[in-house]
């Protein structure tokens, strides 16, 4: 036995023992794992939904938010880098201006956003206008083109070759965001894919009890932002003509260290539908650029004045400004603590990374004695007054709301999980939502699982009656070929689903094809008198081309099937492809090691092979 047989069968056996450890956690259940298996192997097969029943979620990734809302970051940069260019900031002072000297900035240029994703700057002076040149706009702000120039106006739009590539971003963060929150729940087996504009998630097993937990985590857009409120404005007090059902309330609020007591005009609406009636009315405002209003819920104790029951439903408006320097892209951490002041009461605790703990210290300070508003998409939780400059990286959530204690913490934890895995890029619009059962039935995918064992039995039955000697060779090789397929499916944290099942059955079927060809082939070499030794070796280099042509074949159509086809078509795509792949490397390579093993080490006079 020369050394390079003894080589590639130590390959052999490293490879079985591989496919075994990895494919043992998912028979965890009949077989209990160690758990150093379970920790250097953790990926198990997943039952689909086809076969286990289970929560199918269907949502529509509005990328145009996304879009929108990167237009809106453009034009949030804009003011400080045209008062760099202006040479009102020094570049160090471009993240970090005062507001009194953006207010200056603002004094000379406007940047405003228009429909069609769209910015329009507007400079007071014509020799601010030409100071700032069209190709310092092209690369100052690479995803915008200017589009028109005129005088002291410049209009620029969002690159239209751009838009796609951004509509494919959002969708692959919303995919990885939303695995990221089913992972952090715990639920391993879930299936998170994202086609076109859509995204699917399925979750086998899941139940009734689960779906209003998971639909809403899933759905939480959890855009984390801290905005300064602007105490000072008269916004809110100029309005005239409120529809009924929305009143104006003031209260007394800081406005900074010079004027700690200002009073402060705010709308609030109470009673059924409260919230809505307010947002619609909020909608057809015309709001400044640089501000908006944010809803806050009132509870009974924030709203002793009025006479309602703890029951009803009250909400009020806060005006803040619009940019925000603090968002949850900041946040490293989130966890459920308790407030001793609240009567231990859970909130979320934050702690921030360390560019955002020098962005929330540095809002803090620019901002003492002003409210600062902790904005949940679009929803005010809180909005204490900042008393001195904040460091240490951390900040609060107080929910605020005196429901019950259980009820409480349950949206503390459910908050923790969508700030963990980090916001949404946009919203998702739910398409379909449904929970469904095995398409089979467990009777039917039993009876299913027993004929496919049998109709396996019976082959390689077959295999070692004819073949003898060399069909269990093959028989041996066909139960490899499975194993190696079942391994990397755990390997890769696959869903098993039917036609995954239908693409193993079809594995199994070209795996005994490959072994037949190559034992037709040597039993040929045998009848002509060529000892088992040279006939081993002449039928593997003569069927060699045959094998791997016929699967080459199959696996080119398998490849049409991945790039045309959707949903389980790509899935029996998919494993069709592994398996061809591993029918090549126990057709070709196993099968030889042992029949050479036979040949050589045993010394057989005479190969049977039927």
């Amino acid at each position: 036995m020369d050394r390079g047989w003894y080589f590639r069968f130590l390959i052999l056996v490293v490879a079985v023992a591989s496919a075994v450890l990895a494919l043992w956690p998912s028979v965890d259940a009949w077989f209990p794992a160690p758990a150093i298996v379970k920790k250097v192997f953790p990926g198990r097969i997943s039952p689909g939904l086809d076969i286990k029943g289970g929560l199918r979620l269907m949502y529509e990734v509005e990328v145009d938010e996304y879009i929108r809302d990167r237009r809106d970051r453009q034009a949030t940069r804009m003011i400080p880098k045209l008062g760099v260019e202006l040479g009102m900031l020094d570049e160090d002072e471009e993240d970090s201006a005062t507001r009194q000297k953006l207010e200056q900035i603002k004094s000379r240029v406007t940047v405003e956003r228009l429909q069609g994703r769209r910015i329009r700057v507007e400079f007071a002076k014509d020799s601010d206008s030409k100071k700032v040149s069209s190709e310092w706009f092209r690369e100052a702000f690479a995803e915008l083109r200017v589009t028109e120039r005129e005088g002291t106006r410049v209009e620029l739009t969002m690159r239209e070759e751009q838009l796609d590539e951004l509509r494919d971003t959002a969708v692959q963060q919303a995919v990885r965001t939303v695995g990221d929150r089913i992972d952090t729940m715990g639920l391993r087996e879930a299936t998170v894919i994202g086609r076109d504009n859509d995204l699917i998630v399925e979750i086998p097993g899941a139940d009734e009890s689960m779906f209003d937990r998971i639909r809403a985590i899933i759905s939480r857009t959890a855009r984390l932002e801290f905005k300064i409120l602007d105490d000072e404005s008269s916004f809110i007090a100029d309005l005239k003509d409120l529809p009924e059902g929305i009143e104006k309330e003031s209260e007394a609020a800081p406005a900074g260290e010079t004027k700690p007591n200002v009073r402060v005009d705010y709308l609030v609406a109470r009673g059924e539908g409260a919230r809505q009636r307010l947002s619609d009315y909020i909608e057809n405002l015309d709001l400044p650029d640089d501000h908006q209003l944010i809803l806050n819920e009132l509870t009974a104790a924030d709203d002793p004045g009025a006479e309602r029951k703890a029951s009803d439903e009250a909400w009020r408006t806060f005006y803040v400004f619009r940019t925000t320097d603090v968002t949850g892209e900041d946040i490293e951490d989130a966890f459920v603590s308790f407030d001793p002041q609240e009567g231990n009461r859970p909130v979320v605790s934050l702690q921030f990374n360390s560019d955002g703990a020098g962005k929330f210290e540095e809002l803090t300070g620019r901002n003492v004695k002003r409210r600062m508003a902790i904005v949940l998409d679009d929803r005010a939780e809180s909005a204490p007054v900042i008393q001195t400059r904040i460091g240490g990286g951390r900040a609060q959530i107080t929910l605020g709301s005196y429901r019950d204690y259980n009820q409480l913490l349950g949206e503390a934890n459910d908050l923790v999980v969508v700030l963990r895995a980090g916001a949404l890029p946009a919203p998702l619009r739910p398409s379909n939502e449904q929970l469904i059962g095995p398409t089979l039935g467990r009777d039917s995918v039993k009876k299913g699982a027993q004929g496919a064992v049998i109709g396996v039995l019976l082959v390689l039955l077959f295999m070692a009656i004819y073949y003898q000697v060399a069909g269990l060779v093959a028989d041996v090789m066909v139960v490899l070929n499975v194993l190696f397929l079942l391994a990397i499916m755990a390997a890769f944290e696959a869903t098993l689903t039917l036609p995954g099942v239908a693409a193993i059955a079809l594995t199994v079927g070209m795996a005994v094809d490959a072994n037949v060809l190559i034992t037709e082939r040597i039993r040929e070499e045998l009848r002509l008198g060529k000892p088992p030794r040279s006939a081993v070796e002449q039928g593997f280099g003569r069927a060699f081309w045959s094998v791997f042509d016929s699967q080459l074949t199959t696996f080119i159509a398998g490849v049409v099937l991945f790039q045309y086809g959707t949903g389980p078509i790509k899935g029996f795509a998919v494993m069709l492809m592994i398996g061809i792949a591993t029918s090549l490397f126990t057709g070709i390579f196993c099968s030889r090691v042992l029949l050479d093993g036979l040949v050589r080490g045993l010394k057989l006079q005479r190969l049977r092979v039927g």
